[in-house]
């Protein structure tokens, strides 16, 4: 599989026809007509956001804020994004505030599948307003909103490496099914609430029997503070 690479301080490497749109502050590449598609992250995030817009005209739009920009690996049925920089150097930029504000923002006629590696802090995605086909969160995930979309089908979501302060955000008419290993403390599953629950558990909300579509999520590693509840949108009030 051919794959092109493109990153905002060198524009030469881009193929003639995968053009990038390369600005100073923001990395975009355009849609031609994709139905689905894989978006890698390799790096971790912290201080960030991933959004569906419904207006989107590029398949993906990377705003990078005050911090330094990625590199983005593009082929027929994945991008792949990383911040190219040594431990040392990120967490200098970290620590001086440069690691902040970066939003990705995605188009919605795409049927993503999202695959996070290296843990989130200070997280929020946004995607009520597209098509998730599968999510996968590894390295932990901590302070954190997801607002998720309508499901077409069933639709995993994984979590290795642990759960802090974690708000999945649905509509109200979608099932959840819920198994969680290495213990829960202070759940909130809809309307109900659990102080703790030792070791594994299996929980579900709505209706989640047969092909119905919902959430099938796993979180291995334990979970701290976790919601799972409607998304305000839903109950007819904003979500922000």
């Amino acid at each position: 599989m051919t794959t092109h690479e493109f990153h905002a301080s060198h524009p030469f490497r881009t193929a003639p026809h995968h053009d990038a749109d390369l600005e100073l502050d923001c990395l975009t590449v355009p849609y031609a007509g994709q139905t689905q598609m894989r978006l890698t992250i390799t790096s971790g995030l912290a201080h960030a956001r991933v959004r569906v817009d419904p207006d989107a005209t590029d398949l993906i739009a990377i705003d990078c804020g005050e911090g330094p920009p990625p590199r983005l690996r593009v082929s027929a049925s994945e991008l792949r994004v990383s911040w190219p920089a040594t431990i040392g150097s990120w967490l200098l930029a970290a620590l001086a505030g440069e690691c902040r504000d970066i939003e990705l923002v995605l188009h919605p006629a795409v049927a993503w599948t999202l695959q996070l590696r290296g843990g989130l802090s200070h997280f929020e995605a946004d995607l009520a307003s597209g098509k998730l086909a599968r999510l996968e969160i590894s390295g932990g995930i901590s302070d954190a909103y997801l607002d998720l979309p309508s499901p077409g089908a069933v639709v995993p979501i994984r979590i290795s490496g642990g759960v802090s302060d974690l708000a999945l955000r649905r509509p109200a008419d979608t099932g959840v099914a819920l198994a969680v290993s290495g213990g829960i403390s202070d759940l909130c599953l809809d309307d109900e609430g659990f102080d703790a629950i030792g070791g594994g558990a299996r929980l579900a909300t709505g209706a989640v029997r047969g092909d119905t579509p919902r959430y099938a999520v796993e979180i291995s590693g334990g979970a701290s503070s976790l919601h799972v509840v409607p998304h305000r949108a839903s109950l007819g009030v904003d979500r922000w």
